[in-house]
């Protein structure tokens, strides 16, 4: 393993790295040996350390333009309320009004009437009607 051309996997850096590798010493000192000679598989083993030391100081101007911003009393600050609200009555607005409206197909209110079950007495007040208007003058049978 200590040639060049024979570079270790990922993984076995990342075994080595996490102390996976303690339990098998010769593996180890090989990796550890290869390590040494090798700048391609130092640089790969070595990415997290750089990485980590890499990472910017938070900068101390925001933390100030955060505390001045929390700071500032409420007539200075966005009103980002505002436009949600507004966008919430209009949808409560519009979800209203279309609850109100009949649906496409929905029968009118007296034709919903008109299919409910009729009483007996009224079932035949047609026929009652139609021999009332067709009554002689002499006929008493009504």
């Amino acid at each position: 393993m200590n040639k060049p051309e024979q570079h270790p996997d990922s993984e076995r850096l990342d075994r080595l790295r996490s102390g996976l590798l303690d339990d098998s010493p010769l593996e180890k000192a090989s990796l550890e040996a290869h390590l040494q000679q090798c700048d391609y598989c130092r640089r790969a083993y070595q990415w997290p350390a750089q990485l980590r030391a890499a990472s910017p100081v938070p900068d101390e101007r925001l933390d100030r333009l955060r505390h001045e911003a929390l700071a500032a009393p409420a007539a200075h600050r966005p009103r980002l309320l505002i436009p949600v609200a507004a966008a919430a009555a209009v949808a409560l607005v519009t979800v209203a009004l279309f609850s109100l409206l009949p649906g496409p197909g929905s029968d009118s209110p007296q034709v919903a009437a008109s299919s409910q079950s009729v009483p007996d007495l009224y079932e035949d007040l047609d026929f009652y009607l139609w021999l009332a208007d067709h009554k002689a003058p002499g006929d008493s049978s009504t």
